[in-house]
């Protein structure tokens, strides 16, 4: 083979390697607030192995669950140190956190929601709200309704909704500390026909695995670890954008918060690897 016939052999798998990745990364997108250039990326303990949901406390301050412990984590937002932590129940499935008036409520798969009271001191007191409704269930992403004495659930995973094109969502109303028996909302990937593709919408697995409110937008970020997405919505859950994530950044993203400035943290469990924190400045 003549060096011509080699280099042209060389161009030819650099071009063919150079068009595979542009292809590629023309699947994915993220929020324009947000350079995924500029992420800084922590490596969190093996404790945190299985992080499921993550809240913004204050300029250094975290709190994250992980699936199996039971255990709430104080960790440092810039480093991922673990500062403190306590165990708030027997060990459950756990999947989401948030605080309320300086209390925890946690999320079990199952529905059921733990409002943990003084939080990391000898005074803490849980107490177990039951969902109530039976079948298979798998919730993963709580929030707080702004201005509004209501929590939500998510379903991921939940018999009575009829395929992977919707998801459930119910209400716990904090001043009669129950349950609604319906469904307050149902997410369907239909309602991405004015975002998407019709080909592109109808694909998409409406699996929510964690929520948070952003503070200067006023607008909720959703996540999903299974379909590997993240979408924005209004404050009356209607879809204002959705965004492909590119799984070698986002390998299992299960947690999201964010601080006061609009920074924007992102959990994701280990996978095979290090348990991680991605950390996004906001960019209006």
């Amino acid at each position: 083979m003549n060096q011509i016939s080699t280099i042209s052999i060389f161009l030819l798998l650099l071009f063919s390697q150079c068009y595979s990745r542009s292809k590629e990364n023309s699947k994915y997108s993220f929020p324009e607030s947000y350079a995924l250039e500029q992420m800084v990326k922590i490596n969190l303990s093996q404790d945190l192995e299985e992080i499921s949901g993550l809240e913004w406390i204050n300029e250094t301050v975290l709190w994250a669950i992980e699936d199996e412990s039971s255990i709430i984590f104080e960790i440092n937002s810039q480093t991922g140190k673990i500062i403190r932590k306590q165990k708030f129940a027997k060990n459950k499935d756990i999947e989401d956190i948030l605080m309320v008036d300086e209390e925890a409520w946690v999320l079990q798969s199952n529905g059921n929601i733990y409002q943990v009271e003084n939080p990391f001191t000898e005074y803490s007191n849980t107490t177990i709200y039951d969902f109530e409704i039976k079948g298979k269930r798998d919730f993963e992403a709580i929030i707080k309704v702004k201005n509004e004495p209501e929590i939500l659930i998510f379903c991921k995973v939940c018999s009575w909704d009829k395929n992977a094109s919707q998801a459930s969502v119910y209400s716990f109303n904090l001043d009669s500390m129950a349950f609604d028996e319906k469904a307050s909302f149902v997410l369907e990937n239909k309602q991405l026909k004015d975002i998407l593709k019709e080909e592109d919408f109808k694909e998409v697995k409406m699996q929510p695995s964690a929520i948070a409110l952003h503070p200067i937008e006023n607008r909720y970020y959703m996540l999903s670890s299974s379909d590997k997405w993240l979408m924005v919505l209004d404050t009356e859950l209607k879809p204002l954008g959705f965004y492909h994530l590119n799984p070698r950044f986002f390998k299992q993203p299960e947690g999201i918060a964010f601080g006061q400035d609009g920074t924007m943290f992102i959990s994701n469990e280990a996978n095979d690897g290090n348990p991680n924190l991605l950390i996004f400045q906001y960019h209006p």
